[in-house]
């Protein structure tokens, strides 16, 4: 269900928003608010695209800017519209299978030099009226009479649910932000390029589009800074946002895991941050409303708001019996990757070596004498390391 839910977001919002403003506002106030804050939208996404080394969003945002020039306020806008939409929906369809690099990369330039190279060779091809009038055909290409989509030519049909394929893919396969953006840019678009919404509506739309891709840069961004990229758990700048934030009650576990370094040094930094993410995975399964972080190198954070020690310590016990009980099998650099075949000749495959995992926790609370957050980090802290004098894999308070 939340996954579902982050899929729809902010898209799915700024769709519907799109929809209410173009029904309830006079023409001439869409134009000016597609106007004027479509320069801002484009703006503030080139820019945001450019320092976080979003090469795709970039070129989309440029594309978008251009159709807007070229063909909102053309006299056979409609027309030309969509005969330049279709090439543009395709090129997003393309950038849904690319991935992202710098903007002033050689990868990223080679990118924006291609596709626009591309939008421009479309502008000059159907700047010839026949070849615009070829898209006025509005009948559906066989065997596809049962997916007509009224008011869009034959190949727009084709080339839209190639885009549509081809974003979702690339949302499938990398589950990013911009990759979430760009499915929904993909449907803005067509709304944009429909002939029946007027150039006003075409304008608002397509500054719509471009508002979707910069709100994807913007959480890949807040990603960036507040997520562990590692483990996929909100890091320590999140928790002392936190912290910052929180009232009354709260209680704070510091977990760390045993010998991480006999980890390391026996098995390599591969397994170690293989065991990190095992570990996050059951720290982000915690029960009691425990809210888990990544403090740094081994050691993770869970703050329990409104739950006082004695709450908060069955949840973290089930914790460090959950981890314990996870059997972590280690995969030898001489294994192969793939299986070998079973025959006679085959020497017999050796048995995976299991590691155990283990963890010590400590924790503190608000009680007593102790009331800002930083001070009963340090606590909890100082409960862990006792967990660790007294024989590892335990919770201490």
């Amino acid at each position: 269900m939340k996954g579902a839910l982050r899929a729809l977001l902010p898209g799915a919002s700024v769709l519907i928003a799109a929809v209410l403003f173009l029904t309830f506002a006079s023409e001439a106030r869409v134009s000016d608010v597609a106007s004027t804050y479509g320069l801002v939208v484009g703006g503030a996404g080139l820019a945001l695209s450019w320092v976080f080394h979003r090469s795709r969003a970039f070129i989309s945002l440029l594309v978008l800017g251009f159709v807007d020039i070229v063909a909102v306020d053309n006299p056979d806008g409609t027309v030309v519209l969509m005969a330049l939409g279709t090439v543009v929906l395709a090129l997003l369809g393309v950038l849904g299978l690319l991935r992202d690099r710098g903007v002033a990369s050689r990868v990223g330039f080679a990118q924006t030099l291609v596709i626009g190279g591309l939008a421009g060779l479309a502008s000059l091809l159907l700047s010839d009226a026949e070849r615009v009038a070829d898209f006025s055909d509005r009948a559906a290409i066989l065997p596809l009479e049962l997916v007509v989509w009224p008011g869009y030519p034959r190949l727009t049909i084709v080339v839209a649910m190639f885009a549509l394929t081809a974003v979702a893919y690339g949302f499938y396969r990398y589950r990013g932000a911009v990759e979430r953006s760009l499915v929904w840019a993909v449907i803005l678009f067509l709304v944009a390029m429909h002939p029946e919404i007027g150039s006003a509506g075409s304008a608002l739309f397509i500054m719509a589009t471009g508002l979707t891709i910069t709100l994807g840069i913007v959480e890949t961004s807040y990603a960036m800074a507040y997520r562990d990229d590692l483990t996929g758990l909100p890091g320590r700048r999140a928790l002392m946002q936190y912290l910052d934030g929180i009232n009354g009650t709260f209680s704070v576990a510091m977990v760390d895991i045993d010998h991480f370094k006999r980890i390391n040094d026996r098995h390599g930094h591969d397994v170690g941050d293989q065991v990190l993410q095992l570990v996050a995975k059951r720290l982000a399964s915690t029960t009691g409303g425990g809210k888990a972080y990544r403090y740094g190198g081994e050691e993770f954070t869970v703050i329990f708001p409104g739950r006082r020690s004695e709450d908060a310590l069955p949840h973290v016990e089930a914790l460090r019996r959950a981890v314990e009980e996870s059997k972590f099998a280690v995969r030898s650099w001489t294994r192969p990757r793939e299986k070998p075949g079973a025959t006679a000749r085959s020497p017999k495959v050796a048995k995976r070596k299991v590691l155990s995992v283990t963890v010590s926790a400590g924790i503190a609370d608000t009680e007593g004498d102790v009331s800002e957050p930083e001070a009963v980090v340090k606590k909890a802290d100082e409960a862990m390391y006792r967990a660790k004098e007294g024989g590892r894999n335990r919770v201490e308070c």
